[in-house]
């Protein structure tokens, strides 16, 4: 069963899933670069510590050393398909909101009218200019070829 989480920044509520702690730290890191938060909606008490904009590079790499317990390269490359998951599943979405979220996706068989819906759903969503939605699944892309 995978968590939802939020993906904390200034403009939007931003869902998305994963199946555990470092796969959502992963995603949040590389989808934030460093300047955005990361919740798991399940634990009020853990802190998943995907900001770092304030950290040197050499903080920045003990901070990932210390939760991941590897290096970020070698976790990803361990974690590739459970990431694409993760990127995929990012969705312009409250909490509150994410059940009928997936709901509505998880009806739609069609890979095209998925597409479509999505595309819709993320353009009508987000109030700011970022299109971090859109970036998730563009790395959700990148990571699979």
């Amino acid at each position: 069963m995978k968590n939802v989480y939020e993906f904390i920044q200034p403009s939007d509520s931003i869902t998305f899933l994963a199946e555990d702690n470092k796969i959502a730290f992963v995603s949040a890191l590389l989808l934030g670069r460093g300047q955005a938060g990361c919740r798991n909606t399940a634990s009020e008490d853990e802190n998943i510590p995907s900001m770092m904009i304030c950290m040197n590079e050499k903080q920045c790499e003990e901070t990932r050393l210390s939760y991941l317990g590897e290096t970020l390269s070698e976790y990803l490359d361990k974690n590739k398909a459970k990431i694409v998951e993760c990127f995929e599943s990012f969705s312009y979405a409250s909490v509150e909101e994410r059940k009928m979220s997936d709901d509505a996706i998880a009806a739609i068989t069609d890979e095209e009218k998925l597409k479509e819906f999505k595309n819709t759903h993320e353009d009508r969503n987000r109030s700011s200019m970022s299109q971090w939605v859109k970036s998730a699944w563009s790395y959700a892309e990148s990571f699979k070829k």
